[in-house]
């Protein structure tokens, strides 16, 4: 584990999450976490006064990073010095400089312009009066609803709790298609959806989400990213994105129920339930 600067430093004041604690869970989920993350373009949320309080994004590699924290400059017209994780060590020094939340690209190294994800992200109606967590059973069953239909296209969907409000689906693709390629797959399946259940939709704006979920293919878009397999997220419980098996998924009533404080021993006792995920990547059905 690296050295942490002021390791009793509270990230998160609601539960008295330290620096120690957080890094010392990252060790613990260290194999697993990294099977989904290493070598992926990262992208960080830091809190510097801890949470609840001010956080800002940051796609850039710190100059002060140390060598060993590798990076590649990415992106269309702009680009960036996107962290590539090569160990766990990795999000434990972005730890030590308040790193709350991490998210990856659907890209991995060599192929960092290639998508080997294709992904929809499910998020609730958007209302100014529903609680962070309210609305996830709805999210729920419609994950559940909309697996059939992906699974009709060729592909083996494989699911996680987002850690707040949402659902995340990843379908492991075969790598050599372009972001283009996969967002048109993506948008020709959640056409489907949309036309054959109600109160959902792809529109993004607010407007047209406020009884509607919310099927966001646009994640599907260049560089584009989703929270981390096992990594926290910034709520209140310390709740973390978490990888299910579809019966899992269907038995859970709240993101609640994983946090970094019951995850490690989830994992002990049940294993990795995205273990097989490598072993059932597909070309894109469109490219057939």
């Amino acid at each position: 584990m690296v050295k942490l600067s002021h390791p009793s430093k509270v990230l998160i004041r609601s539960i008295q999450l330290t620096k120690e604690e957080l890094a010392l869970y990252y060790s613990a989920v260290d194999v697993d976490l990294m099977r989904y993350s290493k070598g992926r373009p990262l992208s960080f949320k830091r809190y510097p006064d801890g949470y609840p309080g001010k956080g800002f994004f940051q796609r850039n590699r710190p100059a002060y990073a140390p060598s060993w924290i590798e990076s590649a400059p990415l992106g269309l017209k702009k680009k960036a010095d996107y962290i590539l994780p090569t160990s766990i060590e990795v999000i434990q020094w972005l730890v030590n400089i308040d790193a709350l939340e991490f998210h990856v690209a659907q890209t991995r190294r060599p192929h960092l312009m290639l998508p080997d994800m294709l992904v929809f992200d499910l998020d609730p109606p958007h209302r100014e009066d529903l609680a962070l967590f309210e609305d996830f059973e709805r999210v729920r069953d419609l994950a559940l609803e909309i697996k059939p239909i992906i699974e009709g296209y060729g592909y083996t969907p494989f699911v996680k709790t987002s850690g707040k409000k949402g659902v995340h689906l990843f379908c492991p693709l075969k790598s050599g298609f372009s972001y283009d390629e996969v967002f048109e797959a993506a948008h020709e399946i959640g056409e489907e959806i949309v036309g054959k259940l109600k109160n959902v939709t792809l529109k993004i704006a607010k407007e047209a989400r406020r009884d509607k979920i919310l099927i966001d293919i646009y994640r599907n878009h260049t560089l584009q990213s989703m929270a981390m397999p096992y990594g926290l997220r910034a709520t209140s419980y310390g709740t973390v994105s978490m990888p299910l098996d579809w019966s899992k998924l269907e038995s859970t009533t709240s993101p609640k129920q994983f946090t970094l404080r019951t995850v490690p021993e989830i994992l002990r006792s049940e294993g990795d339930a995205w273990e097989k995920l490598s072993t059932n990547k597909v070309d894109l059905h469109t490219s057939k």
